[in-house]
């Protein structure tokens, strides 16, 4: 009985201490295994120093404003359009996409002048720049004008309304019976060219007086005869245009834009058109001074047309 307790009893130790040996060893494995990972590179790298400047945002306060480039002063047309913004750029040092205002408000492009415009920019930040041009309107020059098409229509109607055995009287009533009745009267015309008034009467057949003057001024010229224009400035709200016509060494007027009495504005003296004032306050009011004086009495040859 004591043999078989005494092999239990040394049997026991044994197996405390293997236990213990291996314990032990575990211990010792595990306590290697730390010090060689604490030996090894990091897998996540240090940042650098511009890394972390990258990653860590701007916080310096934006001062600096927008820069406006390209604004230069324009000249345009009365009537044109205006494309203001048209090479003009806004760069900023900080924000992108900085919007660009143009004040225009004292612009008009129906006037001629020198008008003010402000180009504005604001950065996100408060700060804003500004740059000042101007806008030059002119009035648009006129169109080249063909003379040569305008002498050619005067001449065609010539050709089939004179003959070679007409006085200087019969010449001036076929152009002034042509001119009265070939054209139709509307109120409107632009007044800037009686050449363009004449091919205006030529080519439409309508026109106001401005248009019969200088259809019948062309007329007249083209056959011979010497010519003033007369106009009436003052004395009523509108103009009104005719002509001075020279006959046998002598001034008459001569307008050929109808009127109420078919015929009596051929070849008229400064008293016949003072009588005609009178019916119909101031309508050839005309300053004098400006031009030679008719005969005291009509024309005689005149009086067989008026009939």
């Amino acid at each position: 009985m004591r043999t078989r307790r005494t092999r239990r009893t040394r049997r026991s130790k044994v197996i405390l201490g293997v236990a213990f040996v291996l314990i032990a060893a575990l211990v010792i494995w595990t306590s290697m295994d730390s010090i060689s990972a604490d030996n090894k590179p990091s897998a996540t790298p240090t940042a650098t120093p511009a890394a972390a400047s990258a990653a860590t945002p701007d916080t310096k306060a934006d001062t600096e404003p927008p820069a406006i480039t390209g604004v230069q002063n324009l000249t345009v047309f009365i009537g044109d359009r205006v494309s203001y913004k048209t090479g003009v750029t806004v760069k900023d040092n900080h924000d992108t996409n900085v919007a660009l205002a143009v004040d225009t408000s004292g612009v008009n492009l129906k006037k001629a002048g020198v008008y003010n415009i402000t180009y504005r920019a604001q950065d996100a930040a408060g700060n804003a720049a500004q740059a000042e041009a101007t806008v030059t309107v002119k009035v648009k020059p006129a169109s080249p004008l063909n003379e040569e098409e305008l002498n050619k229509l005067a001449d065609t109607v010539l050709a089939k309304i004179l003959t070679e055995n007409m006085t200087e009287v019969d010449k001036l009533w076929a152009i002034f019976k042509w001119t009265k009745y070939n054209i139709g009267y509307v109120d409107s015309s632009s007044h800037t060219d009686w050449r363009k008034g004449a091919l205006q009467g030529f080519k439409q057949g309508t026109g106001d007086c401005f248009v019969y003057y200088a259809t019948a001024k062309i007329l007249l010229e083209r056959s011979g005869f010497e010519t003033q224009t007369v106009i009436r400035d003052k004395g009523r709200k509108t103009k009104h245009f005719w002509s001075l016509v020279k006959v046998d060494g002598a001034w008459y007027h001569f307008d050929t834009t109808p009127t109420i009495k078919k015929n009596t504005t051929f070849l008229l003296t400064d008293a016949e058109l003072a009588l005609f004032n009178k019916q119909f306050k101031n309508y050839y009011l005309f300053d004098k001074t400006k031009h030679p004086a008719t005969p005291t009495k009509p024309l005689k040859e005149r009086s067989k047309y008026l009939k």
